[in-house]
This record gives structure tokens, sequence and C-alpha cells, in this order.
């Protein structure tokens, strides 16, 4: 599997963790030269993940706060995003890693038109 691959503006490597550092598949820039880039093989594919994984965490994250409630009371009034970044942050990881490693083994990278 690969880990990196180069940018197709100024052909420096793009790393897994650039890829989990962007905040959705729609708004990805290099992060040596700033252009903006787009993949055009599974984005849908990743989006039609992120429907069927986004209820799962959700369902974790209230599922670890209802647990940690019957020993500690007072979980019951903090927000859940807290208790899930808090105790599931992890998983989280792991799907944003999942995402990035479909991106790179799967992926084509193409600068984005300037409109």
């Amino acid at each position: 599997m690969k880990t990196s691959t180069s940018c197709p503006n100024c052909k420096k490597k793009l790393t897994l963790e650039n890829f989990e550092d962007f905040s959705s598949p729609f708004t990805m820039k290099c992060p040596h030269c700033k252009a903006k880039l787009r993949e055009t093989k599974v984005t849908p594919f990743l989006l039609l993940v992120a429907l069927v994984v986004i209820p799962l965490l959700i369902w974790l994250g209230i599922t670890v706060q209802n647990f940690l409630a019957g020993f500690f009371p007072i979980v019951d009034s903090v927000p859940t995003v807290f208790v899930f970044l808090a105790f599931c942050y992890p998983v989280y990881a792991l799907y944003e890693r999942f995402n990035a490693l479909v991106m790179f083994n799967k992926g084509n990278l193409h600068l984005k038109r300037q409109s």
C-alpha cells in the first residue's frame, strides 16, 4: 500500500497525515504549493461510506455516554460530542486513516479548475 503520492502541481510528496488534515475530500490543498486539489475516482464511494459510518459513530458516542453515566452521573449532563472526543476519538482516527488510504491507493488527484 502506498503511504504517499505526489502533488500534480509541484510534484512534492503528500502523505497520509496531509490527507487526514484536510477538512473534507472537497477542500484539499497541497501543503507545499497551496494548489487546490480534487479527487475524481473514489470520493462518491467515500461519501456513501460516511453515510453509514457517521450514524454508527453517533450511536457509539451515545452508548459510551450512557455506560459512563451509570458509574458517574455527572457524565449525563456533558454534551455527547465531548464524551465521544474523550473516549472514542481513536475509532474516528482509524476511519480518517481508512479514507486517506483509499484515496492514495484507489484515487485520482487532479488540480481543481480555477473559476
